[in-house]
């Protein structure tokens, strides 16, 4: 994904992000990973008396007033831009003031009335407050304006369901699973709503769904022995409940310690990342006025509150390149890494940088330094990969960075990088069996084509 689609996605979906905690825009185009190294959100050491207690929570205020007062201060440079408002409605949803929150989406959609994220944002309001009829109402505007979306349609099916409406869940459900995203809640939702209706044996199988592709969803479980018991299979159904009876007192274990830490942490990681959320947002909406300081600034105190989320650095990263600083990015994320050397992100960005500087035996460095922190995770094979391929001694080594890429990640594009080696390698065999791995995937990419026609051609 290059700069201009990174930011694009960004700004137009950035409300979204903001209130439903949902996956960020892919650092590649054709990859979205979880993150799985140690450098999550933001590490906080837990409080060891009533003074860091006092310190935390007064840190947690302080982030909290700046996330408002980023907000305002956009508001009144750009009273006409709808998103201010969106950005200010959004920020008291994220620090539990919804009643403030709901006054400036509304006069967000005023200024803009066909935004479906800020209906969203409204629909879970109403559902919060007690209102599922006002929440459905909300989710079908949402879905007028914009693509049916798996979490969005299990929040409408959620509420069709309150109101025991179940005919019209299970229609909301159906859909949901039909999409390529769909979720395994999505199919537990389905399961529940058809369970609710007698119909045991589609149920089941729903529920049986829900469990492939999550193996320790507790309440798919206890779903499970529900049906199989209406079904009267006995002895299924009691395995069932066996398995459930096990997940569910890990689920109550992993509460009790999450609620014995509740108080001495007071929150503070997730309202860093909240906070965070709200920064990105302005940024990006500073951009959009060409105000690109004040971007630069928040979205750099955003990746400070929040290692995690690799777009607030890919938003960075494009500014520099949109202004040709490169010195400048190495700069930054150096200064990251150094506030963090554990976290796979900063490397892996210092790294890309190191490449536009041309310190390519100091890209390596990082690079290999990202696998170490994160093995499991397509990004730092393709970028030493790539660093290989383009280097005259060194595109060898990149088949098999290639060959680690396309094992985590087999996709048509990780697969013409693979092809691409092999060919520099004089590799045709390989070559032509990695190409057409890539053209199984999508069988019409012209770049494909002519690669495989090209090493087809090759003596």
């Amino acid at each position: 994904m290059n700069c201009t689609q990174i930011f694009s996605r960004l700004l137009w979906g950035f409300v979204v992000c903001l209130l439903s905690y949902l996956c960020t825009p892919s650092l590649f185009a054709e990859n979205q990973s979880n993150t799985d190294s140690s450098s999550n959100l933001a590490e906080t050491a837990p409080p060891q008396g009533p003074s860091d207690i006092a310190s935390y929570q007064l840190e947690s205020a302080a982030l909290k007033s700046e996330a408002l007062a980023v907000a305002k201060q956009f508001i009144q440079k750009y009273p006409d831009d709808p998103l201010s408002y969106a950005l200010l409605g959004s920020a008291y949803y994220n620090i539990g003031q919804a009643d403030n929150a709901a006054v400036h989406l509304k006069r967000s959609l005023e200024l803009s009335p066909n935004q479906a994220d800020i209906y969203e944002i409204q629909a879970r309001i109403a559902y919060e407050k007690g209102d599922p009829e006002e929440s459905i109402r909300l989710y079908h505007e949402t879905l007028r304006r914009g693509p049916a979306d798996p979490d969005i349609l299990n929040r409408l099916g959620k509420a069709q369901l309150d109101l025991g409406k179940t005919a019209q869940a299970q229609s909301t459900f159906r859909q949901a699973v039909q999409l390529p995203d769909a979720p395994s809640q999505s199919h537990f939702l389905l399961g529940q709503s058809l369970l609710q209706a007698g119909d045991y044996s589609s149920a089941r199988l729903s529920f049986l769904q829900a469990t492939q592709q999550t193996p320790d969803h507790t309440q798919a479980f206890f779903g499970l022995f529900t049906a199989s018991m209406r079904l009267g299979q006995t002895n299924e159904g009691r395995q069932y409940q066996k398995e459930f009876i096990r997940l569910e007192s890990i689920d109550r274990q992993s509460l009790t310690d999450r609620s014995s830490q509740k108080d001495t942490l007071t929150g503070l990681p997730f309202v860093r990342e909240t906070v965070a959320r709200t920064l990105a947002g302005a940024a990006q909406l500073y951009r959009s006025h060409a105000q690109l300081d004040e971007a630069t600034r928040l979205l750099l105190k955003a990746a400070q509150l929040d290692d995690s989320t690799p777009s607030y650095r890919a938003a960075l990263e494009s500014i520099y390149l949109q202004r040709q600083q490169t010195n400048e990015g190495l700069s930054t994320f150096l200064s990251l890494l150094q506030s963090n050397p554990t976290n796979y992100l900063n490397h892996l960005f210092l790294g890309r940088f190191q490449v536009k500087a041309v310190q390519l035996a100091a890209a390596e460095i990082s690079f290999k330094k990202v696998q170490q922190l994160a093995p499991n995770l397509p990004e730092g094979y393709r970028a030493l990969g790539e660093l290989y391929l383009k280097s005259p001694t060194q595109f060898p080594n990149s088949i098999a960075q290639f060959q680690n890429l396309v094992a985590l990640h087999p996709t048509g594009p990780h697969f013409y990088l693979l092809a691409l080696a092999c060919a520099k390698n004089s590799d045709k065999q390989n070559a032509l069996d990695a190409i057409n791995a890539a053209l199984q995937k999508n069988p019409t990419e012209a770049r494909y084509q002519k690669l495989k026609s090209l090493i087809q051609k090759h003596d």
